[in-house]
């Protein structure tokens, strides 16, 4: 089992189907779930439902009780009661869900590694420099094959899932589509945000990034990221230097800051500052401060 291969493991578009179905409908069971979502339609892919069903259920999204697939908990509450409010939601509950620990204990295998050939994509996508990376599926390859160690250590199993990787990355908002795509974790960052501040409003700059990690494990010095920069050749790959975040990070909390969600301080008489850092390794401006602005936040 994995995420990233589209054809046999689901697609995010489906996931939404089957959410906003059991939302509207209720539990139901399982070969009246799939007809509900147009499993008998000819121009419906009925084996893609069935795939995409399986793999969030062995997730943890889906459970099935007395012959009937519902919502599992917590992710029923954390979905909401309309299923506009649920498609909304879904891609937080999703990220959550991939990322949890239980689902990445194999992480480097591609065996019944359940999500963690996802999470090693993210966490490499993001220790790259953002602003040299090629995104292309040869690109990426090309990448990869120069930066590991061995043939134990790698992304993808094969070329086709870079493909996955890049869609599943801009769905769980770690990603922006565009020409060309680019990885930009913002989306992903600005729900994490009510979390890594919990009931503070304002965190010293190296308490934030410990907390993001926390959060979101592929993000700088995160469980997951750190597993896979292990596994780098420090010949060809250079990450950031001590008090500088990497160019993903450093992306978006500045565009968090741009946008007003959060504020970015830099107070004179504080030696605890972290630096970001944008293309050709230019230092966009130091920070001693997260602060999270009253309007935007969310309790």
């Amino acid at each position: 089992m994995s995420v990233l291969n589209q054809a046999s493991d689901g697609l995010f578009n489906v996931l939404i189907v089957l959410v906003r179905v059991i939302i509207r409908f209720g539990p139901r069971n399982r070969e009246d779930l799939l007809r509900a979502c147009g499993a008998d339609i000819a121009s419906v892919n009925a084996g893609m439902l069935t795939n995409t069903l399986n793999r969030w259920q062995e997730l943890g999204l889906f459970e099935t009780r007395d012959g009937m697939v519902s919502l599992a908990d917590p992710h029923r509450a954390a979905l909401g009661s309309t299923a506009d409010v649920a498609e909304e939601q879904l891609p937080k509950v999703a990220r959550t869900i991939a990322l949890a620990s239980a689902n990445n204990l194999r992480f480097w295998e591609n065996e019944r590694a359940k999500s963690a050939d996802l999470s090693r994509g993210v966490a490499w996508m993001l220790a790259q420099d953002i602003y040299e990376l090629d995104t292309t599926t040869n690109g990426l390859q090309e990448q990869e094959t120069l930066q590991f160690r061995g043939k134990t250590s790698t992304i993808v199993q094969n070329n086709t899932r870079w493909a996955g990787l890049r869609t599943w990355m801009g769905y769980l908002g770690f990603g922006r589509e565009g020409s060309p795509w680019q990885v930009d974790p913002t989306e992903a960052l600005r729900d994490a945000l009510p979390e890594i501040f919990a009931t503070d409003w304002t965190l010293p700059a190296s308490e934030f990034v410990e907390r993001a990690a926390k959060v979101l494990p592929v993000l700088d010095g995160g469980a997951y990221r750190q597993e896979v920069e292990t596994a780098l050749k420090d010949t060809a790959w250079v990450g950031p230097r001590e008090g500088m975040l990497s160019t993903s990070l450093s992306r978006a909390v500045q565009r968090l800051d741009r946008e007003k969600a959060i504020e970015l301080k830099h107070e004179s008489d504080t030696e605890d500052a972290l630096s970001l850092s944008g293309s050709g390794g230019r230092i966009w401006r130091d920070i001693t401060h997260f602060a999270l602005t009253p309007t935007k936040a969310v309790r």
